[in-house]
């Protein structure tokens, strides 16, 4: 395999971060040129009205006072467009995919195209071990792309074009797919969005000045100096594009290359993704997308989504299709699409010679997906226990491999048919969320079910306890991913709905006065993705460890106590694994109290105070929780759930721990 690995996750949050700290100085840049360029074109204009000619030899084009009252208005107008802009996309990766005319795709959608690219999304959600993305396709767009959008990956979107769904086979859907979810794990959609609030503020001015052009005609007064001032400003504003394109290429180019070789490396499958460059090259439309929003985000895209001719250079978003290719393929030889097409005489036809090989229909494909997941899944349905060097658990952050892949197919396979259809709707997806939380107790349960019985009507409720008898017996590996398949569902909620569902949630977790391991990591998963993830600013609060010192002692103690119930002696020896592994405490480890139930609530507010501190910090934090949960080499599907917690809290999405045989 010719492309190389990814840099470990939080690598590439540095990276990141070090590429946001280049985008506010190119930012900077490119706002003190529109400031000097507007400068003079205000004194232009000024110099344009004098008719006296001694006004005219006194004038000086340097005036510090103006040029402070220009630089104050353009900045102003610029920052307040960017944000107004980013203010749109709050609500995460769907507002940007809705922006450039995506359509959202139904949980129940009949369309056999659709229903191919949900299955690999969903499989790849679960084996990422991030909450389900919704999924958008730009039905306009007969070019091959696709992108990945969002603030957080609680509210990330992913989008393809109609040519992606019509020219790609399953394995090249995935290999593009996978590409996608690189940009999800690593952190590279935020930037992203902020980047689009960025361009737009300097866009704004050329937008200003095309209606001050177009319109100054219906003024015969004032109607050439308002065209010449409009006609000026559309000139700045195409400057400040081309600069705000030139950040684009500065932020995006080598992320391709590293989101390539995650592919690969995810799939393990270098022809998925080669065939589909392949089949870009060999097609006359190629990744060129056609909405007039495209410019604002070209550099979400998978392909270049723009056909430059000068500067072509400097201007390109992606790196060249042929080096892509080579990267993963090094045998490959590449001409150009348009002249193997004209060769070919095939218009506007994929040519032949860039097809993947192997291509499969959708029945076969998914056939062929679903026998080799069957030894997977009947050992996911007989372990309790999974095994793993607690060592090893940092590197898989924001890293899946193609076992988790298969680990996500099989998950994705075991989901009932009629939990399944539940989960494609607002309401089903509620009801399951309830059906998952009422307790194997029968009389535990009747006190929740008449809980429910005052929130919902009566045929509701019959069907949250129709859908209780289809996932009592599901697997315990099930149960957290059945959360994750809810969230695109869920996410439709309107403000009231949502804060009656997280109440209702609240109800059955508190009817029978105990709060469980299980019930704790639903109700804060709900919260958190539904309500304090959205927007959320990813500030960083905390540089220094002893801020967050006592936070660490309760998240270790929490977990050390809920992976040895009723054994102290283990909890403790557990509780010590952790601290050793952080130098802070290791120097003077704190007192381990054991307490059988467990403070949740000193837990969430620890986990909240975490999320707020340095990616150093919590490299550092999801390391000793490791290694307190597999103090004993092995873990039990309540401590993944709860580690589970702790690293979406952290925003370090950790794949599913694979199970073993007892």
């Amino acid at each position: 395999m010719a492309a190389r690995l990814t840099a470990n996750f939080f690598e590439n949050q540095d990276q990141a971060r070090r590429k946001t700290f280049r985008l506010i100085v190119l930012f900077i840049i490119a706002v003190l040129l529109i400031v000097v360029a507007i400068y003079f074109v205000f004194r232009l204009v000024l110099y344009m009205g004098l008719d006296n000619p001694r006004q005219m030899a006194l004038f000086t084009w340097w005036e510090p006072v103006s040029f402070a009252g220009v630089a104050f208005g353009v900045i102003l107008f610029i920052g307040l467009a960017s944000l107004i802009k980013i203010y749109k996309l709050k609500s995460g990766g769907g507002a940007v995919a809705e922006m450039l005319g995506g359509r959202l795709i139904p949980g129940d959608t009949r369309d056999q195209a659709e229903k191919r690219l949900l299955n690999v999304v969903e499989e790849m959600a679960l084996a990422a071990g991030v909450p389900m993305p919704q999924v958008y396709v730009m039905d306009r767009e007969t070019g091959i792309n696709a992108f990945a959008a969002g603030f957080t990956t609680s509210d990330a979107a992913v989008a393809v074009t109609k040519g992606t769904l019509e020219q790609l086979n399953r394995d090249e859907l995935q290999g593009v797919i996978a590409h996608e979810f690189s940009h999800i794990l690593n952190g590279d959609m935020r930037l992203n969005i902020r980047l689009i609030g960025v361009l737009f503020g300097i866009l704004a001015i050329g937008i200003i000045g095309y209606y001050m052009a177009r319109f100054s005609r219906f003024d015969s007064k004032r109607g050439v100096p308002f065209a010449l001032i409009g006609f000026l400003l559309m000139i700045i504003g195409y400057i400040g594009t081309f600069i705000g394109q030139l950040i684009q290429s500065a932020v995006s180019r080598q992320k391709e290359f590293l989101a390539d070789a995650s592919s690969v490396q995810f799939t393990r499958n270098p022809a998925g993704i080669a065939g589909a460059l392949k089949k870009i090259g060999g097609y006359i439309k190629g990744s060129r997308i056609e909405t007039p929003a495209a410019g604002q985000a070209s550099h979400l895209f998978f392909g270049e989504s723009r056909k430059h001719s000068l500067f072509s250079f400097l201007l390109s978003t992606h790196p060249p299709l042929a080096e892509r290719i080579r990267r993963i393929d090094p045998s490959f030889e590449y001409e150009a699409a348009e002249a193997k097409a004209a060769k070919a005489g095939l218009g506007e036809q994929a040519a032949p010679a860039f097809s993947a090989p192997g291509a499969q229909g959708f029945d076969a494909g998914e056939r062929a997906a679903r026998l080799s997941n069957e030894a997977i899944v009947d050992r996911i349905q007989k372990s309790r226990i999974i095994k793993a060097e607690p060592a090893q658990v940092v590197g898989r952050v924001g890293n899946p491999t193609a076992e988790h892949l298969d680990h996500g197919a099989a998950l994705a396979q075991m989901v009932p048919d009629a939990v399944r259809q539940a989960l494609s709707t607002m309401g089903g997806a509620v009801w399951t969320i309830y059906a998952l939380l009422l307790d194997p107790d029968d009389q535990e349960r009747q006190a929740q079910v008449k809980a429910l019985n005052r929130t919902l009507k009566e045929d509701q409720t019959k069907q949250v306890t129709a859908l209780y008898d289809q996932v009592q017996n599901i697997s315990e590996h099930l149960r957290l991913p059945l959360i994750d398949l809810a969230m695109p569902a869920l996410r439709n909620l309107g403000f009231e709905d949502l804060r009656r569902f997280l109440e209702t949630v609240e109800t059955l977790v508190a009817a029978d006065g105990k709060v469980t391991l299980f019930e704790f990591t639903v109700q804060w998963m709900l919260n958190y993705r539904l309500m304090r993830a959205r927007g959320k600013s990813k500030y960083i609060a905390f540089k220094s460890f002893g801020a967050v010192q006592n936070d660490v002692v309760a998240l270790l103690a929490a977990l050390a106590a809920g992976g040895n119930p009723g054994n102290a002696e283990e909890a403790r020896r557990a509780f010590n694994e952790g601290v050793n592994r952080v130098p802070d405490l290791a120097r003077k480890p704190p007192i381990f109290q054991y307490q059988e139930k467990i403070a949740f609530g000193n837990v969430g507010k620890a986990l909240t105070r975490l999320a707020l501190a340095s990616f150093e910090i919590k490299q550092t934090v999801i390391d000793a929780c490791a290694h307190c949960a597999f103090a004993d080499k092995t873990i039990t599907v309540p401590e993944s759930e709860l580690l589970r917690v702790v690293s979406t809290a952290l925003e370090c999405p950790l794949p599913p721990f694979l199970p073993v045989s007892d």
